[in-house]
């Protein structure tokens, strides 16, 4: 299918995480004349979805609607909106009306939806029946079994649907997850992480499992090991998630010098993510930077100042700062026996 240079750059911009950027994009070809306007609407409400931004994302899909009422990825969109606000109900009849579309894109994206709303209210029958009606990919078909049947208590089940999957897909990511998060629940961490642990270590085999066991490593309390792990996966590529997870247990581990360089860096990435900017902010308090989160914000506004949220994080940094500076009033006794008193007959001060 053709594209345009505007959608090819609105596309680049939410491959590198720039939401604010693919936002502002979008609604500026939102104010041009023509019959693209709901097209834009759309990609408006995507790009709001993934800042976080659930409310306006709502709005503008709506107006895509309002401007093509048959519009089925706008129903999409809005779906995925109410979804990211945690109203499944709202979202599951937004994808339900669209769960038999003639397109392939729209049917898949709208069933997957459906199978997460009702896993969101743990509808887990509801979940197996669905995924026995429809034509699913056999990964969709088989994460939405193991999950349903986990949810039922049916563990066992659970472990050998799981484990047949990863017999038909070897070492994937998603299975294998699935998998380890089911043995942990049996086994207990420490075994499941000796056992990755041994996977890790054998050259052929994919990053996942070096990612699962630096996992594994932070849930057992062995910060040191996961460091190690996450900075042999960052090393050579350009992998943000395994940044985020170095930094993540850098801070966990008090090295928070090495940590909130780690965080700026995603930041300047990903500017709205606020998990990233909630321990960005308290690896600053904890190591006595918050003039240097100071400065930090003041570049990040300059960079994105569409970023409003970036704003009420510059007013929470002031207000730390303020309370660090100002002076501890002296505390006085109220007292006034004799021996309470200063060698002046003052009230002493402590």
């Amino acid at each position: 299918m053709a594209t345009t240079p505007d959608y090819d750059e609105f596309r680049a911009l939410l491959t590198r995480s720039a939401f604010a950027e693919a936002a502002a994009l979008a609604e500026k070809q939102c104010l041009k004349p023509g019959r693209s306007r709901a097209f834009w609407l759309t990609q408006l409400a995507h790009a709001l979805t993934r800042q976080g931004k659930h409310t306006r994302a709502v709005e503008a899909a709506d107006e895509a609607l309002r401007e093509d009422p048959v519009n089925q990825y706008a129903l999409v969109a809005r779906a995925d909106a109410f979804l990211g606000a945690d109203e499944p109900t709202k979202a599951c009849a937004d994808y339900e009306e669209v769960a038999n579309s003639t397109i392939a894109g729209i049917r898949n994206r709208a069933r997957i939806g459906v199978l997460e709303c009702l896993g969101r209210d743990k509808r887990w029958d509801t979940v197996l029946s669905r995924v026995g009606g429809w034509d699913l990919e056999p990964r969709t078909s088989m994460r939405w079994r193991t999950r349903a049947l986990a949810g039922l208590g049916r563990t066992d089940e659970a472990v050998d649907t799981c484990k047949e999957w990863l017999r038909q897909m070897p070492d994937d990511p998603h299975g294998l997850w699935e998998l380890v998060h089911l043995e942990v629940a049996r086994e207990g961490v420490e075994s499941v992480r000796a056992r990755i642990g041994r996977l890790a270590k054998i050259p052929s085999k994919p990053p996942i499992y070096g990612e699962i066991y630096a996992s594994l490593s932070r849930q057992a309390g062995h910060s040191d090991e996961a460091i190690v792990q996450y900075e042999k996966l960052s090393v050579g590529a350009a992998a943000p998630r395994m940044v985020r997870q170095q930094a993540f247990a850098l801070a966990k581990a008090g090295r928070e010098a090495e940590a909130i360089p780690l965080m700026e860096e995603l930041l300047r990435l990903s500017p709205s993510d606020m998990y990233i900017h909630t321990s960005f902010v308290a690896a600053c308090k904890r190591s006595g930077s918050l003039e240097r989160a100071w400065r930090f914000y003041h570049e990040l506004m300059a960079l994105f100042p569409d970023e409003r949220g970036l704003y009420g994080r510059l007013k929470n940094v002031k207000k730390a700062l303020a309370a660090v500076e100002a002076p501890q009033a002296p505390r006085v006794e109220e007292r006034r026996g004799p021996a309470e008193q200063g060698p002046a007959g003052r009230m002493r001060v402590k």
